[in-house]
């Protein structure tokens, strides 16, 4: 037990030794660490200074579904004969669907697309120009200016559709985050960051019109197809009825000058009321169905509401120089007190 303990203690004796002597050679280096540490802090400035700045638009909304009230009137249309549609509550826009929809490749393509300011020019026209893409594809094409151009002056070709992938798969990695800041409420941020200010702004602004326009499209798709083909049904019959309206007219004008001794003549009027009467009840239900229909659709309509939205000037992205100084001395100086311990124990050993 006696021979254990003095083990234990000279252990312990040789920690605590070894420990002072990597103490005091680090203390002799004392000028090489700061020195160190103070290069890795000017390198850390460096590049917070040169970093490009980059500036952050943000779009809240919020999305309210419709009530499932509808469905006491879509049981009622369906005693008539009409079909109104089912409810629309999955599919894409279900969920959390909504976020992989904001972020998918294609809806970023298509917003892409859409113009950026009064001319021709794209939105990603603008931003090839912005982040220097256009002389890299110059070089690279042999002086050929590769455009984004969707008017019928210049169809697409497969180099502008493969360069356009290659723009939005670089914006839905690096630049584009959809998230939902409380997991409980449905509502949406959607967060661009780009180097162009107006870019990034009409960008984020465009992708949000246009994925709002596309899901409440999608909700509402069947009841709105229905309304319209009502609507054209309720036209027509409108038109015919006008018609009948007047040949009934007419006949009843002609009645009053026929001879009382022809009395066959009269079976012409009295064909053109009843056909008159036929059409005004055909009308008066295609009618009903139609202020139904469109009631229902109003009731269903999701409503989407902006609760927040970024404006000018946007939030600049740049590091701090500071920040970057301290990061820079800190693993400036670890990695040389690393290095230098490494030689200490090693001359030990050796």
């Amino acid at each position: 037990m006696e021979n254990q303990g003095k083990a234990s203690e000279i252990s312990l004796k040789e920690i605590l030794t070894q420990i002072g002597s990597t103490v005091r050679y680090l203390g002799k280096h004392w000028f090489k660490i700061f020195l160190v540490g103070f290069i890795g802090a000017g390198l850390g400035f460096t590049l917070a200074y040169f970093k490009t700045t980059k500036y952050i638009s943000r779009t809240t909304f919020v999305v309210e579904e419709s009530k499932s009230g509808g469905g006491g009137l879509a049981s009622l249309a369906g005693q008539f004969g009409v079909d109104l549609g089912g409810s629309s509550g999955g599919g894409v826009f279900s969920g959390d669907n909504i976020l992989l929809f904001l972020r998918s490749q294609s809806l970023v393509q298509e917003t892409l697309l859409s113009n950026y300011g009064d001319g021709n020019q794209t939105l990603a026209d603008r931003y090839a120009q912005v982040y220097g893409l256009k002389d890299k594809w110059k070089k690279k094409f042999n002086g050929r200016e590769v455009l984004f151009d969707t008017t019928d002056t210049q169809k697409s070709d497969r180099v502008a559709d493969s360069l356009l992938q290659k723009i939005a798969e670089g914006v839905v990695k690096n630049e584009l985050s959809v998230t939902r800041p409380d997991k409980k409420a449905t509502f949406v941020e959607v967060r661009a960051v780009m180097r162009d200010e107006e870019l990034c702004q009409v960008f984020n602004d465009r992708l949000v019109a246009l994925a709002i326009q596309k899901y409440v499209s999608s909700k509402v798709k069947l009841k709105a197809a229905n309304v319209r083909s009502l609507q054209k049904r309720a036209d027509s019959l409108e038109g015919l009825l006008n018609v009948r309206t007047y040949n009934a007219a007419a006949s009843q004008q002609s009645l009053l000058d026929i001879n009382p001794g022809l009395r066959a003549a009269t079976a012409a009027p009295e064909i053109k009321t009843r056909e008159k009467a036929t059409v005004t009840a055909i009308y008066t239900e295609v009618v009903k169905n139609l202020e139904l229909s469109k009631t229902i659709l109003n009731q269903e309509t999701p409503t989407i509401e902006i609760v927040d939205h970024s404006s000018y000037p946007l939030v600049q992205d740049k590091p701090s120089k500071i920040v970057w100084m301290v990061i820079g001395a800190f693993l400036a100086s670890f990695f040389f007190i690393i290095i230098l311990l490494a030689r200490h124990w090693w001359r030990q050993v050796a």
